[in-house]
């Protein structure tokens, strides 16, 4: 393997989107991608009413319902079909977002989340975490929302919100991108390694003679100095004579 393969190889690694996978949503509660499918259609509640009612936020002032993959309502017509309903219990409701509203979406920190929106007296978003855990399930309120708020934030952890075991979906596995860079690695550990034994037992050479094509990779940054400036300048001053 000469210097060429290895810049190649590395090429093609740094340009191999890393992202994280999308879950393609199924409905308002269930979504999929290579990982398997998350369906929470068991929590869901299908009379009307919330599975998870009137949870405090830290003020202990407002209180929130949500009800996956089915509507409720609550109130008298403050909440009515709604996926998620803020309420003070005594005269306020207010939409948070509805089931035909839902997107699941991949958030950078919090890990895959259901999305709903709502547009009544003003648009207002919620985010539901799904915390996978296989022996835990509940509904917790992330912070203070007070009614003037534009997005809320809730945290659903259950089994249900958990991806099967990839190997029994036939599913996940590497990315390419950790494909890439597993092959290079490997080959630049047997390439330096065989070349040090090659050097040192057949060619007997000591010292910085040991490294494999010593001469090559002495000259590399020059070279790839040279063919830098002959890029940015044209070849105005690539100390390169005219042909």
């Amino acid at each position: 393997m000469n210097a060429s393969t290895l810049i190649v190889i590395l090429c093609v690694y740094m340009i191999t989107p890393s992202s994280s996978e999308d879950c393609k949503k199924i409905n308002s509660c269930s979504c999929k991608n290579s990982k398997g499918t998350i369906d929470l259609s068991p929590l869901g509640k299908n009379d009307g009413t919330a599975k998870y009612a009137d949870k405090a936020d830290g003020t202990g002032q407002w209180y929130y319902s949500y009800n996956p993959c089915n509507e409720f309502s609550e109130g008298s017509g403050g909440c009515d079909k709604v996926a998620a309903c803020q309420t003070d219990t005594i005269s306020s409701y207010f939409n948070l977002g509805d089931q035909a509203s839902a997107k699941f979406k991949d958030d950078p920190t919090n890990g895959l989340q259901i999305e709903y929106s709502a547009s009544t007296d003003t648009k207002r978003t919620s985010y539901v975490t799904l915390k996978c855990d296989e022996t835990t399930e509940s509904f917790t309120v992330d912070g203070e929302n007070p009614p003037g708020s534009a997005l809320y934030y809730f945290t659903l952890t259950s089994k249900h919100c958990c991806f099967p075991n990839p190997e029994d979906n036939g599913g996940g596995g590497l990315s390419a991108g950790s494909i890439v860079v597993i092959i290079f690695f490997g080959m630049a550990f047997v390439y330096i390694l065989a070349g040090l034994v090659f050097q040192a037992f057949v060619r007997k050479a000591s010292g910085r003679e040991m490294v494999p094509n010593y001469n090559l990779w002495s000259a590399l940054p020059g070279l790839i100095r040279d063919g830098v400036i002959l890029t940015f300048t044209c070849g105005r001053r690539s100390g390169y004579g005219k042909v």
